[in-house]
């Protein structure tokens, strides 16, 4: 039996307080519960940050409109206080002192995007005693500072996966398409090419030694700076050593599209694999022809496809005037997710919340959030929080592994 996952406005319903209803009184008013949001507001990672701020806000613009958050019969309005990380962790470091002090939040999230400035935060917050939660970082090392030290970081939790989800998903899918016959890896050579930060260095971390361990050659792991768009170099140096496989990492949008139309102009021969800048509704745009072909993870977010997820990106159009995407439908699960856990633990103290959290069974629109209370990470899977990859074929982007997700099937790009 498939799960059924509701929809916005009725996730966002499940949080509100409500009017009075059969004689009860309605709840008492009482402070703002604020929350402090980091992320990357400017940068080359600012459209994805921008469009977590925007799916924040339209959590808490509609628990508002609608009445507040009641906690121990008292309602609460939410007020989220933005600060701008751009992507650098002593930014995002300087962003969580005037947020834990100044702004005195009562719960922080941070970073919105980038895994460095996440693992830089985590050796903030806790001395100020106060819950935090990640959004869309994948770092595992985020994982790790947990598993080494819960008393610590007992109160850290993550909103997403973890990096070693992307690596099965890149080495399944390339080892399926070669047992289902749709591709021939004469060489068994791979390649790397990733932005210079955690989040693309821990990917590249746990997928190499996938490959390597299956008989693949790692010709080169090339890693370039955050914003980087020149990639001639980088491309020289892969067609002579001619690669089956690349796989490129990168959260600007920009890069992603710089490294595949040099791709497409230089011609070269090779079943490109990218994580995560695909996910950007201005990519497509952007490399135009010369994206078709690709393959990319996550596509978690398919309104094309899914009419579930149609109806998330219409109806987020109706309360925003911002068209749905990937990145909104995180934004808007991991905050509803938050609020969710608030009423439930009836309170902002971070060792109640850290209960409610281990407690989590949350449907959304992209996933089914269940915590792995080891490591606070959400777990991956189909009946969880599902990692695909897709192929752009044509301007559209298809699901086409695991299979039971498919809505296509592999086309070769010539």
């Amino acid at each position: 039996m498939k799960r059924k996952y509701p929809g916005l406005r009725h996730v966002v319903a499940t949080l509100l307080v409500g009017a009075a209803s059969s004689g009860i009184a309605a709840p008492s008013i009482a402070a703002d519960l604020t929350i402090g949001v980091i992320g990357p507001l400017s940068g080359p990672a600012a459209n994805s940050g921008i469009s977590m701020r925007q799916a924040y806000e339209a959590v808490a613009e509609q628990v508002n409109k609608d009445g507040g958050l009641e906690i121990d019969g008292e309602t609460h309005q939410i007020k989220l206080i933005f600060e701008d990380s751009a992507s650098r962790p002593e930014v995002g470091v300087s962003a969580a002192q005037k947020l834990l002090t100044r702004d005195n939040v009562d719960v922080l999230v941070g970073d919105s995007i980038a895994s460095s400035v996440t693992l830089a935060l985590m050796e903030v917050a806790p001395s100020f005693g106060k819950f935090m939660m990640s959004g869309q970082p994948v770092s595992i090392e985020i994982a790790k500072k947990i598993q080494g030290d819960p008393e610590r970081f007992g109160n850290f939790w993550k909103g997403s996966f973890n990096s070693d989800a992307y690596a099965r998903t890149l080495f399944e899918t390339v080892n399926s398409l070669i047992e289902d016959g749709k591709f021939a890896a004469e060489g068994k050579k791979v390649a790397f090419i990733v932005e210079d930060t955690d989040y693309g260095k821990s990917n590249v971390e746990f997928t190499r030694p996938l490959f390597e361990e299956a008989g693949w050659t790692t010709t080169s792991d090339e890693t370039v700076p955050l914003g980087y768009a020149d990639f001639y170099p980088q491309l020289s140096k892969l067609r002579g050593d001619a690669p089956d496989v690349l796989v490129s990492i990168f959260t600007s949008v920009n890069s992603g599209i710089a490294l595949v139309k040099q791709i497409d102009e230089q011609d070269l021969d090779v079943l490109h694999l990218a994580v995560y800048y695909p996910i950007r509704p201005e990519f497509l745009p952007g490399a135009g022809e010369a994206a078709n072909g690709l393959l990319w993870t996550p596509l978690f977010f398919d309104p094309a496809n899914n009419p579930k997820h149609k109806e998330f990106a219409d109806t987020f159009k109706e309360l925003t005037g911002v068209d749905g995407n990937g990145d909104h439908a995180q934004g808007f699960c991991q905050m509803s997710m938050l609020l969710d856990n608030i009423k439930k633990a009836g309170t902002v103290q971070p060792d109640k919340l850290s209960e409610a959290f281990a407690e989590t069974d949350f449907p959304c629109v992209i996933a089914r959030y269940v915590y792995d209370t080891d490591i606070h990470t959400p777990k991956v899977g189909a009946d969880y929080l599902p990692v695909p990859m897709a192929q752009i074929q044509d301007g559209v982007s298809f699901a086409i592994w695991p299979k039971s997700a498919a809505t296509a099937e592999f086309k070769p790009a010539n």
